[in-house]
């Protein structure tokens, strides 16, 4: 049988990967990757503290999540932060706080100064995604951060799944903001507000959350309002009630605290972020009025998984592979292999993922996507055996 150099199926690759590239992103993905800095704020000075931003860019507003922690041994395996671990720098630093505005509480313990298991991308392109895993000694606590094309809010979902021989009674998510400006840190006074479908309250008052009802928590400040030419707009979470068991947002003059206990039995979670900037209160109410609960329909219906694992057809991906190398000949032999190998790995990863794994998930949604090279070389040489 005449042979086909492989000069002529790398050339087909190459024109496929051009082809490809000039198709337009939907949502831009940037990982900064872990980095470390002395620390000066955020702990004893002479320790070492992690930082890692990954940003989710709708084309419409560009978010930036900051994970910090001090990495020195004193801590015994925490990793402190002055601040707090999980922050939101952008679109501003106020609003959710850049330094940190995200915690979850798993039997009273902060998950977000625990060891970071796995914090990576998941998802670029058609959608937008990270993932951040902590390892709580009572449970294994991961947060999926997605952003839709086009989106102005981020979709979250938190799951927390028990460690063997351990029992999860509490879970607690704790959200801090500054609605539209720093007032006491600027020495000035504004009107912090918390509104929901259901009422409207003010500093220095504490609302007890209904969560049939309170689907969205909207923050603002009468003062501090685009429209006055003050602050930077006002910000909001969205909560599926699913597994809100209650909260409350006590309405400081400064800072907004709000806790949301969840039902521990639930496994997971849903909520989504919005910063407003640039927007005035009434453009942000208005936009609230008529599409939240559009938005909590999206957020309940979201599938997180990425988009080749959601995508894939185990089997028909193996018989697919076996028809390509028996098509490919002599040269589906050689290939034969890095297949089977390849077929075994995602078996194995699809299992454990469907148990709810997210490092196996996220490797496996790796895996598919490594392998489309390995595939394209295949369907050339079945394509060049059988003319």
């Amino acid at each position: 049988m005449r042979r086909h150099p492989l000069a002529l199926a790398m050339g087909l690759l190459a024109l496929s990967a051009a082809l490809c590239a000039q198709t337009p992103e939907g949502v831009k993905v940037i990982d900064g990757g872990a980095q470390m800095n002395a620390a000066t704020w955020e702990c004893t000075a002479g320790h070492q503290v992690q930082k890692h931003r990954v940003t989710l860019d709708s084309g419409v507003v560009r978010y930036t999540f900051l994970a910090s922690g001090c990495q020195d041994p004193s801590h015994e395996g925490k990793h402190p932060c002055a601040e707090g671990n999980f922050g939101m720098p952008d679109p501003v630093s106020a609003n959710w706080y850049w330094g940190g505005f995200f915690r979850v509480l798993v039997n009273g313990a902060d998950a977000t100064v625990c060891d970071i298991k796995d914090l990576r991308v998941t998802e670029h392109d058609n959608r937008g995604a990270f993932q951040i895993v902590w390892a709580h000694p009572d449970a294994e606590v991961g947060l999926r951060l997605m952003v839709l094309p086009g989106g102005n809010h981020v979709l979250a979902l938190l799951v927390w799944h028990p460690r063997e021989g351990k029992t999860v009674t509490s879970v607690r998510v704790q959200l801090t903001c500054y609605p539209s400006f720093f007032t006491a840190a600027r020495n000035r006074k504004g009107e912090r507000h918390c509104r929901t479908p259901r009422i409207d309250d003010t500093e220095p008052n504490t609302l007890t959350l209904e969560p049939e009802q309170d689907t969205y928590l909207y923050y603002y400040d009468a003062i501090f309002d685009v429209a006055n030419g003050e602050g930077d707009g006002p910000c909001a979470a969205l909560l599926s009630p699913k597994a809100v068991a209650g909260g409350k947002v006590a309405i400081g003059n400064y800072a907004v605290q709000t806790e949301i206990d969840l039902k521990p039995e639930a496994g997971e979670a849903r909520l989504a972020f919005y910063d407003f900037t640039g927007l005035k209160n009434a453009e942000a109410e208005n936009y609230l009025t008529a599409h939240a609960d559009e938005d909590l329909v999206e957020l309940d219906d979201a599938d997180f998984r990425p988009q080749a694992v959601r995508e894939l057809d185990y089997d028909r991906l193996k018989t697919e592979a076996l028809k390509l190398l028996a098509d490919a000949a002599e040269d589906g032999k050689a290939m034969e292999p890095q297949v089977q190998a390849l077929l075994a790995k995602v078996a194995d990863l699809k299992t454990k993922a469907e148990g709810g794994d997210w490092l196996a998930e996220a490797d496996l949604a790796s895996s598919l996507i490594d392998s489309e090279d390995l595939f394209w070389k295949l369907r050339t040489f079945a394509v060049l055996n059988n003319p």
